[in-house]
């Protein structure tokens, strides 16, 4: 199956919640995709995608620097060789560097968004996560329509990595 605009809703979601945002604790910004254009013709642009840095998001709050990364799957497990080796590494270095890496994951099939703390990704055995075991052990984000509080969020990753 083919997903059009694979991505996106998440994306929006967290673009929505961002918004929302007290400028005195924080900002988050979403990173460009770092491309270099090949050719354009007949209004078709060929583009290569170049190796990105950073994360999707990056941010502060409160002091507390903040990396993440968003997924979605249309299954009903999350497979972990959806995040590439040099996002792992960058999340793992955010946190080695006291910040917090984490990861949102957005289930379509359920509707529910997952946070997964990096050092909750490094205990993971299996590749392929089922919903199931997120509603156990992971931190499902309240959803308010188009948005959600980062508060919330923000104020978990804090306590749970100081």
């Amino acid at each position: 199956m083919i997903i059009k605009n694979k991505g996106m809703f998440l994306e929006t979601l967290i673009n929505n919640s961002i918004s929302l945002l007290n400028d005195n604790q924080g900002f988050i910004y979403k990173m460009p995709v770092n491309n270099s254009i090949i050719s354009i013709e007949d209004n078709i642009v060929t583009a290569r995608l170049n190796k990105n840095y950073f994360c999707d998001y990056i941010g502060l709050w409160n002091g507390v620097y903040l990396e993440f990364e968003a997924k979605e799957t249309e299954k009903e497990f999350f497979n972990l060789n959806n995040i590439k080796k040099n996002q792992l590494e960058k999340l793992l270095l955010v946190d080695k560097n006291s910040g917090c890496g984490f990861i949102l994951i957005y289930f379509h099939l359920y509707e529910k968004l997952f946070l997964l703390n990096i050092r909750e990704l490094k205990e993971l055995k299996n590749k392929k996560i089922p919903f199931s075991y997120f509603q156990d052990n992971f931190l499902e984000i309240n959803l308010n329509g188009i948005n959600f509080d980062f508060n919330e969020i923000f104020n978990h990753l804090v306590s749970y990595t100081l």
